[in-house]
């Protein structure tokens, strides 16, 4: 006898498990816009010099001696992305373009794609460029903590409580950004915000999970990603109508004010031992089914461990593998969302079209339970790894005819990294037993972090080295390293028709099909 028997009897997904169910997925909606609202927020729009004296100087030229103004003033730029030098300016105004160029220390700024980001505001530009990709992996380091410290709090205290904690968090730091003005204090901001908004999305998904039947998993572990999706649509929509970070960052933070009523998990209240707040919530759950629950079923349910040690999961050589895993699902993941800049053409386009491409990505995981969980994220990680590393071949070509076929690969890559990333999540749920389930996910998610944090250095690397060689290392980076990972992914697991395991023995239980 176990809980998944319990909730076959009474109803593995009625009327009351699928209302809790949908309001645990709009965290996820919040969520996912502030992951990746750093490609706007963090934004570098084409700049140049300010021209000395010219207090009224501007990034489009206002005339024809404005231009010629420039000309005297500005290098030309070393490569052919960039319409001037965006770092130097002539010593002394030069006519023939020989003169002696000295580091500037005031811009212009191109308005027609953003009005203000956060890099545009404190000039992280030139010599402070490196600040950008800095403050992105101190907030995957944030995600990194949070995911640990969320994980682990939540099995301590109770998954509601964490829930309910990483919200308010959460609403509070990105509410404090908006009045940020200097860069230490955005940075430790971001630090909290990146640790609460994955404590948000992580503790409500274990909380759906473990709310439904075994039949039904899938479903709850594939519906819920569709929200990350939609928030992602939402947030290019709201960043190009405003166009300015504090507008968008607001209208990103202020859903998060609703807070929202969920229960306690109900695996989480067996394995404390509280059998009577779990007996409430099972009736409820029948009553809503117009099902009776027989109590002596709870009564009978066999005892589960009370304490584990989470470091006990990581000891063996496919928990070693499972980690390496999620590290690259992450770096990918967020490596190939913050290289959207890097594809040229319009970014809202871009950013729209790969949102997109997440749908039938996340779609096809309702595949997933006849064909396997394993043998579904070994297709999506060769088939999207091929897809990035062939987008060498238009970067390289540099001809305007094959700019589609790169975003078109640049999709493809998308889609499959998509749908693997959250066949991961799937995986994670069902292979962690009760006891350390949050624990389990949230020490795993944080190795995943460290692949996120090294992702925006990967990203960078287009704009450190010129030319189209720069272009190329991003993705193919990610291609090969997603193409590895689905080669070791032969020695996971397969969780498809098992029941959830309830204490660490049971992980070795678990068939290696």
């Amino acid at each position: 006898m176990s809980l998944d028997d319990i909730l076959r009897d009474i109803g593995e997904f009625g009327p009351l498990q699928k209302r809790i169910y949908f309001l645990l997925c709009l965290p996820g909606f919040i969520l996912s816009q502030l992951l990746v609202v750093q490609v706007f927020l963090l934004a570098t729009p084409e700049h140049r010099c300010i021209i000395p004296g010219n207090d009224n100087d501007t990034f489009a030229n206002q005339s024809e001696w404005h231009r010629n103004l420039i000309d005297r003033w500005i290098p030309a730029s070393s490569d052919d992305k960039h319409p001037y030098d965006r770092c130097n300016i002539y010593e002394d105004g030069n006519h023939d373009g020989n003169g002696t160029t000295v580091k500037c220390t005031e811009w212009v700024y191109d308005e027609s794609v953003y009005l203000n980001t956060f890099t545009k505001q404190l000039n992280l530009v030139c010599g402070e460029a490196i600040k950008v990709p800095n403050v992105q992996m101190i907030f995957f380091f944030g995600v990194l903590s949070g995911s640990f410290a969320y994980g682990q709090l939540s099995d301590i205290i109770g998954r509601r409580k964490a829930f309910y904690l990483a919200l308010v968090v959460q609403l509070g730091t990105s509410l404090g950004l908006l009045g940020m003005t200097e860069y230490i204090g955005f940075a430790v901001l971001m630090f909290f915000l990146g640790g609460a908004c994955l404590g948000v999305y992580m503790t409500g998904f274990v909380i759906g999970m473990e709310l439904v039947g075994p039949n039904k998993r899938l479903w709850t572990g594939a519906i819920s990603p569709f929200f990350l999706t939609i928030g992602q649509l939402y947030l290019v929509l709201v960043v190009y109508l405003l166009r300015d970070w504090k507008w968008f960052m607001l209208a990103v933070c202020l859903p998060g004010c609703f807070f929202l009523l969920v229960p306690e998990s109900i695996r989480w209240l067996l394995s404390k031992g509280k059998k009577g707040e779990a007996i409430e919530i099972l009736q409820k759950v029948a009553k809503s089914n117009k099902t009776v629950l027989n109590e002596k079923m709870v009564d009978d349910l066999p005892p589960i461990p009370k304490e584990a040690r989470v470091w006990k999961l990581f000891s063996n050589r496919t928990l070693g593998i499972w980690s390496v895993i999620l590290f690259v699902c992450s770096m990918s993941y967020y490596g190939v969302v913050l290289n959207t800049a890097n594809l040229g053409g319009d970014i809202y386009l871009n950013f729209a079209l790969l949102a997109l491409a997440e749908f039938p990505g996340k779609a096809l995981i309702l595949t997933a339970d006849r064909i396997g969980r394993k043998r579904l994220f070994m297709a999506f990680m060769f088939i999207g790894g091929l897809a990035n590393i062939a987008t060498i071949g238009p970067i390289v070509n540099g001809s305007d005819d094959l700019h589609y076929v790169l975003i078109a690969l640049a999709i493809v890559g998308k889609l499959c990294i998509t749908g693997a990333f959250d066949t991961v999540y799937i995986l994670s749920a069902e292979i962690f037993p009760t006891v350390v389930r949050n624990a389990g996910m949230g020490t795993s998610s944080a190795i995943a972090r460290v692949g996120s944090m090294i992702a925006p250095y990967i990203a960078k690397s287009a704009d450190l080295v010129k030319g189209d060689l720069g272009k190329t290392i991003p993705l193919t980076l990610f291609g090969v390293a997603m193409f590895a990972s689905g080669l070791l992914t032969l020695i996971l697991p397969e969780t498809n028709g098992q029941k959830m395991p309830e204490s660490i023995e049971d992980i070795h239980n678990l068939k290696q099909i």
